[in-house]
């Protein structure tokens, strides 16, 4: 089975590209205005990475061939770990407003016989709000790529990223001192020459940076080739209920096929897998009728209702992981799709796109600032390959229970979607590992949380006396700083980071400390923090290194500590 393509049924638009090796820019003037990080592709991994590169002091620009940010309604669910790392952003709260306005978020998502009247098979990803604020301050929320990307797009700016729509990056050449890009105007059809540090492609599953890199993937494979509708039709008068779940999953005999609704039922788009008569769809081969029809067969009203098909994508559910998500030179990195796809089921796959972002953009801002040797870059691969391998398996495992239904395809066991989404944890990477034995998955129950090198820093939610006594929540604490933590207020941990070379945020938590204040009496407890022990946490919120005081050598232990993470 062939991977295909994105068409759009009015005006079918076919999107592959590969790089010239032997293309000629020796004509080409170099801009002046330099940028340490060019990203290719500006949709939500691109625009990500350059709003937390901006927010860690790096400017960066992004080109993308497309003219603006997403206009068709594809990704809807962002998980817990993204939400957390835009609540690190600011972003959040506003995420929460737009998203409230359309969904209940705590609804999940069911598999039906039909959406309407349909007998219910399945409810899944049904959110328990206490349980998931015992580990974490977010929550999930459902907004559509094309709300979102527009709304990121504002705040890129206020991060010092640029965009560059109708702009394609057409050739490039990895240098020992940077990378030299060539991008063209679609528009005006000049050609620009830049010179940067860094070059990071999310250039999407048929990636032509990976291809020009020789980067091979591997995985379950492509699982089928779909389409999705998308439409206008008010389904109010129908829906009842069910217009507050996120995505409904469709399960009869004449389709396979899923809904995901906007604007409380007036529209959405519509998945198709497959009909009884369709195992795969070819490229410009749904007429518009025939997608009317789908809408019905899966919808189950039988009423003749007024539906306006906008467009049909054709698009290919697949399983792949990227052997490594950098070149050899290791200038030029994969990040999103680039790097790997994931089956949509779970939601998963953007989130992931987004994880990534949030661990490179502080490496390349600390090789960038001179605060890390290039060595740090090489983690970026090593850390996140391994976590997206599981993450790709368990979006694998649910496309097999939820959509093909073919239960004997080997796949592995279900992991409750919590440990999915935050209890992801790094074996092998920029930290050092404890002296403890730990267990060696890479995954950890967020409930029980093992609070060792590699795993992200537990949710405990503190007092501010300082302000208003606000709850603030130890994730709250990671900014762009690494962060040292400590169950005495006294420790000298605390003057020891103060000595070190590079900002170190730290913070000595106690019932009575102030002006932040562990009145729950849960920090030590949870962080499994004794009076002489402190944690280190990168600003990923991942956790560096941890250890006991050492009669004095506190400041040299911390600095050998940065010296092994930043510069080893």
């Amino acid at each position: 089975m062939e991977q295909r393509d994105e068409t759009i049924l009015k005006g079918a638009q076919r999107t592959k590209f590969d790089f010239d090796k032997n293309f000629d820019h020796s004509n080409i003037p170099l801009k002046d205005e330099k940028f340490p990080v060019i990203i290719i592709g500006s949709s939500m991994v691109g625009m990500s990475l350059g709003v937390l590169l901006g927010y860690y002091g790096v400017k960066s620009i992004s080109f993308d061939r497309h003219p603006s940010t997403a206009i068709h309604p594809r990704a809807a669910l962002f998980l817990l770990r993204t939400i957390e790392i835009f609540r690190q952003l600011g972003l959040a709260d506003f995420m929460e407003q737009e998203s409230v306005l359309n969904f209940d978020l705590d609804a999940g998502m069911l598999v039906i016989e039909s959406l309407v009247g349909g007998k219910v098979l399945m409810r899944i990803q049904e959110s328990d709000p206490a349980k998931t604020a015992e580990v974490t301050p977010a929550k999930r929320l459902w907004l559509t790529q094309n709300m979102f990307e527009p709304l990121l797009r504002t705040e890129a700016h206020r991060f010092g990223a640029q965009q560059k729509f109708s702009t394609n990056v057409v050739h490039y050449e990895e240098q020992a001192d940077g990378v030299v890009v060539i991008v063209q105007d679609l528009e005006t059809k000049k050609y620009f020459k830049y010179k940067t540090d860094y070059l990071v492609a999310t250039d999407g599953g048929r990636s032509a940076t990976r291809k020009f890199e020789g980067i091979e993937w591997r995985g379950p494979g492509i699982q089928s080739n779909n389409i999705s509708v998308n439409f206008r039709a008010d389904l109010t008068p129908y829906l009842g209920s069910r217009a507050v779940h996120g995505v409904t999953y469709i399960t009869n005999p004449k389709i396979s096929a899923g809904f995901r609704l906007e604007g409380a039922g007036k529209a959405g788009f519509m998945i198709v897998n497959s009909t009884k008569d369709r195992q795969e769809f070819e490229p410009d081969s749904v007429t518009a009728d025939e997608a009317k029809q789908y809408f019905y067969d899966a919808s189950g009203i039988k009423a003749e209702i007024d539906i306006q098909v906008d467009s049909v994508s054709y698009w290919t559910a697949a399983a792949f992981n990227a052997d490594h998500y950098s070149s050899k030179r290791g200038r030029v990195f994969l990040a999103g799709d680039a790097a790997h796809v994931v089956p949509p089921t779970g939601g998963m796959g953007g989130n992931t796109g987004i994880q990534d972002t949030y661990n490179l953009a502080w490496k390349l801002a600390y090789v960038v600032q001179g605060k890390a040797a290039p060595n740090l870059l090489k983690t970026y691969s090593e850390e996140r390959k391994p976590t997206v391998e599981c993450v790709m398996q368990q979006a694998y495992s649910r496309l097999v229970n939820r959509v093909s239904g073919d239960k004997s395809v080997p796949h592995e066991k279900e992991l409750p979607d919590i440990i999915c989404e935050i209890g992801y944890r790094y074996v092998n990477g920029a930290f050092i590992r404890s002296t403890a034995p730990v267990a060696s998955e890479p995954w950890e129950d967020p409930h029980a949380p093992t609070v060792t090198p590699g795993s992200r820093i537990p949710h405990v939610m503190l007092t501010d006396h300082a302000n208003g006594d606000a709850q603030v929540s130890t994730l709250d604490l990671v900014k762009q700083n690494f962060i040292l933590f400590t169950a005495d207020p006294s420790s000298p941990w605390l003057a020891a980071v103060s000595k070190q070379n590079i900002k170190i945020d730290a913070y000595g938590i106690s019932k009575d400390s102030q002006p932040l204040a562990d009145t729950a009496d849960k920090f030590a407890k949870t962080l499994k923090l004794d009076s002489k022990e402190a944690i280190l946490v990168r600003p990923d919120g991942h956790i560096a290194w941890r250890g006991s005081s050492e009669d004095g050598q506190e400041q040299s232990t911390v600095a050998s500590v940065l010296q092994e993470i930043l510069w080893g």
